[in-house]
């Protein structure tokens, strides 16, 4: 097991390393359910980082259902540790949240179209009668296979007159950006769908999906992206640690 390189890019990208590689001695079985990990001190010398480095790594795993912490014993490996797993209180790019446990991922485009609001749209976004949005589906494959289909609209007047639809691509977040508007909170609601009017192409037939329905808002408040994101079941699992 070589140590992490260390980058210029600064903890953070270290901690995204380290979790990655954790999760996928996990995916592999290297670490079994049940199976305590190695300690921190272990971890800090075997990947040449700081004990802070590595337990931010080890909060990242157990936010995900990877692992479970006991007090006084240490990490132990969870069980069902083949799905892809997500933190639901961390608003990431689902790329990144599939590239951050050591998996290849691709975002598909079916359609990108600019066309008028719907109602719901304009209710959602807070936009006037007659408003238009650029509204892609897309499809988020995880090494290969199809995880989750998206449907989105984003309101027109984001982007600039001269604005080339073709030229939209990858995460939707990272093309926010490119145009000055990043997403900073997201009001979502957790619903179960079915039925195959949901995705295209090859699926499971009557594959069953939790749906996260979401506003992404900007730093100001402004809703800046409405989504349908469909997750198809046993293969994306959202997770989050309840205390009280």
């Amino acid at each position: 097991m070589s140590a992490a390189p260390h980058s210029s890019a600064g903890k953070a990208s270290l901690v995204d390393q380290i979790s990655a590689d954790l999760a996928d001695r996990l995916q592999r079985g290297e670490l079994r359910a049940g199976e305590r990990l190695p300690t921190e001190h272990q971890l800090t010398d075997e990947y040449g980082v700081s004990r802070a480095t590595v337990r931010s790594a080890l909060h990242r795993l157990e936010s995900l259902g990877l692992t479970v912490t006991r007090h006084g014993l240490g990490t132990f490996a969870n069980a069902g540790t083949t799905e892809i797993r997500a933190d639901l209180r961390q608003l990431n790019s689902l790329s990144n949240t599939i590239a951050s446990l050591g998996l290849s991922s691709e975002m598909s485009y079916r359609s990108r179209v600019v066309r008028s609001a719907t109602a719901e749209e304009r209710r959602r976004l807070e936009l006037p009668a007659r408003a238009k949005v650029l509204s892609t589906e897309r499809e988020l494959t995880a090494d290969g296979t199809v995880v989750a289909f998206s449907y989105d609209a984003i309101p027109r007047l984001v982007f600039p007159e001269q604005f080339d639809v073709k030229a939209v691509d990858g995460s939707l977040f990272a093309v926010l950006e490119l145009h000055n508007a990043r997403v900073a909170t997201a009001l979502t609601e957790v619903h179960a769908a079915s039925g195959n009017q949901v995705g295209w192409g090859p699926r499971p037939a009557g594959s069953n999906y939790v749906l996260l329905s979401q506003v992404h808002y900007l730093e100001n408040a402004r809703p800046v992206m409405y989504s349908n994101t469909f997750f198809v079941e046993g293969r994306f699992t959202f997770s989050l640690i309840r205390t009280r």
